[in-house]
């Protein structure tokens, strides 16, 4: 069923973008700041670090997740293997050629710098091809555990192992989960078709539990976001106007779990767990109402994003921990600051903010002197791209 999409949600997307990114940065920024052992109650820097920058920016990965899912299946009349044959090619080229290209990308600087550490310490340097074939070639690609990787397997609620290891360039998990999902793309249609709400709130449920195909790249976040904004396109309704009819309460239950969630960080694992993705599910529609409450104010154009910053969300969100998110923190660390919680808080700040404008510079840069290199980093996007 098609549905042109409205100025209003173009815009809000559009808006999104690169908040998003900016989000998406401070949650790779924090641990330099923090060590993830935070409580709550252990003071006012703790606290805030926990509620912002990992509870409140946890929703950028579903948003974008729901973006996609809502953008995939957009204006479509009919779906058959022909639509999803093209709709694969076009991902090849948006989505499969960055997420190569960046992998390698990471792990040549992976192997830079550790050899740089180890000749700077009088070691000989690592042996590239002999840490290949004892880790395996093909898994930076998919999951580095071999190489470091900071996501180690963990125990799921109901005692079942789950390994959630990320490619070589750590963001990119978004990326390899968005694949999968979008190569099960004609059974989540014929379910959604079939089922309606009742597919959306059984994925829902495990989503909740965190019960999923306990391998690395499927996950339940990306299936359920993915399948809500699916949801609303194959049944050609305007998903922003379904999240303005719900916004007072979604505000408050927003709110409430954000607060439950920041609490029991740390502290109670059932408690986290269910808030914490409630507070997903509940977050992501605020986040997008508040957006459209915004633009749709009176002085809306002068704070429409400009071009540069909406198609850079996407270079940002590869680039920024390729050496970037380390070179800031490292500069930073010369700045004298006390340990007081307020001015430990601003230089997290400030780092995020610095990271994501030297990537948006980067970004300019190639646009304007190697606009060939940019596309192929990019995968050809363009604001015109809706993905």
């Amino acid at each position: 069923m098609s549905n042109p999409m409205t100025e209003i949600e173009s815009r809000t997307i559009d808006f999104l973008r690169p908040l998003l990114a900016v989000m998406v940065v401070g949650l790779h920024v924090r641990p330099y700041y923090s060590d993830g052992t935070e409580m709550f109650a252990d003071g006012l820097y703790d606290a805030s670090v926990i509620t912002i920058f990992r509870v409140l920016f946890s929703l950028a990965v579903p948003a974008f997740y729901l973006i996609s899912g809502y953008l995939f299946f957009r204006n479509l009349e009919n779906w058959d293997i022909t639509v999803w044959k093209g709709k694969i090619r076009k991902r090849a080229k948006t989505l499969l050629g960055p997420y190569i290209i960046w992998n390698i990308i990471a792990f040549l600087g992976f192997i830079i710098t550790r050899k740089a550490g180890q000749i700077i310490k009088g070691n000989s340097p690592v042996d590239l091809i002999s840490l290949l074939d004892e880790r395996g070639w093909i898994r930076i690609f998919w999951d580095r555990c071999l190489y470091g990787d900071i996501h180690p397997p963990r125990t799921s609620l109901l005692g079942i192992t789950v390994f959630g290891a990320t490619p070589m360039n750590e963001p990119t998990w978004f990326i390899r989960d968005l694949m999968v999902v979008i190569m099960f793309s004609p059974l989540i249609h014929f379910l959604i078709r079939k089922t309606g709400r009742l597919f959306i709130l059984l994925t829902g449920i495990l989503f909740c539990l965190d019960l999923w195909i306990p391998f690395s790249g499927f996950s339940s976040k990306s299936f359920f976001m993915f399948s809500v904004g699916a949801w609303f396109s194959i049944n050609g309704m305007n998903m922003l106007d379904c999240f303005k009819r719900f916004h007072t309460i979604g505000y408050v239950l927003s709110l409430l779990l954000l607060f439950a969630a920041s609490v029991s960080l740390n502290s109670n694992e059932w408690v986290y767990c269910i808030s914490s993705r409630l507070f997903i599910i509940c977050g992501v529609p605020s986040l997008f109402c508040l957006v459209s409450g915004f633009l749709s104010g009176k002085e809306s154009r002068s704070t429409y994003p400009k071009t540069e910053f909406v198609d850079s969300s996407f270079f940002i969100y590869l680039i920024h921990t390729v050496l970037i998110t380390d070179a800031t923190h490292w500069f930073l660390n010369y700045i004298p600051v006390s340990d007081k919680s307020i001015l430990k808080f601003t230089m997290l700040i400030i780092n995020t903010l610095l990271v994501y404008l030297l990537c948006h510079c980067i970004y300019l840069l190639l646009k304007r002197y190697l606009s060939g290199v940019l596309s192929l980093l990019t995968g050809n996007r363009s604001i015109s791209q809706k993905q």
